[in-house]
C-alpha cells in the first residue's frame, strides 16, 4: 500500500508560523502553564488549518475542536522533539495526513520529556477508518524511533524532500 496518496504536498508545512507568547515579568506558575496551554492550543489551530487544505475536512472549526480535544486526552508529543497528533473525527471525509516543522529551537506542545518539539506528523480519519489509521500510525512510531530518518526530516529543504523521505522508508 502506498501511503504517500494520503499526504498532499498542500498538507506539508516546511516552518510553521506560531510564534510562542513571551513570558511576563515575574509570571507564576499557573500564569506559565495558562501561557503553555495557549501555545499548543495555537500550534494545534495551525496544524488543524493546514490539514483543511486536504480538502478531506468538513468544518474546519469543528475539526480543530476535536484534535484540541485529543490532545487534551493525552499529548501526542510522544518522543524528544516529535509529536504524531492524530484524531479520528466526523469532520474527516477519508483518511489524510500532514506533516509540519517548527523552526528551531522548536514550540511547547507539552511533550512527555518537557522539551520542545520540531517534527509534526498529523493523521486525521473518519472513525470507520481504524485499521488503516492504526497502521499507518504504528509505521509512523516506527519510523521515528530511527535517528537517520528523524535527521532526514529536520534538514529537508522542501515538500519534495519530506515525500522522498517517507518513499524512502514508510511505502510499503
Amino acid at each position: 500500500m502506498n501511503i504517500l496518496r494520503y499526504l498532499s504536498p498542500s498538507c506539508i508545512q516546511m516552518s510553521l508560523h506560531t510564534v510562542p507568547a513571551v513570558p511576563v515579568e515575574d509570571e507564576s506558575e499557573q500564569q506559565r502553564q495558562r501561557r503553555l496551554v495557549r501555545d499548543k492550543e495555537a500550534v494545534v489551530q495551525e496544524l488543524a488549518t493546514l490539514m483543511e487544505r486536504s480538502g478531506q475536512v468538513n468544518n474546519a472549526t469543528r475539526f480543530f475542536k476535536d484534535m484540541l480535544h485529543r490532545e487534551r486526552k493525552a499529548t501526542t508529543a510522544i518522543v524528544p522533539g516529535i509529536a504524531l497528533p492524530h484524531v479520528r473525527s466526523m469532520q474527516v471525509r477519508s483518511f489524510v495526513m500532514g506533516f509540519a516543522r517548527a523552526p528551531a529551537p522548536g514550540l511547547h506542545f507539552a511533550s512527555l520529556d518537557g522539551g520542545l518539539t520540531r517534527l509534526f506528523f498529523i493523521l486525521a480519519a473518519p472513525p470507520y477508518e481504524d485499521r488503516l489509521y492504526l497502521r499507518v500510525y504504528r509505521d509512523f512510531a516506527e519510523m521515528i524511533r530511527h535517528d537517520w530518518v528523524v535527521d532526514s526530516f529536520l534538514d529537508a529543504e522542501d515538500e519534495q524532500d519530506v515525500l522522498n523521505i517517507l518513499r524512502g522508508y514508510v511505502v510499503q
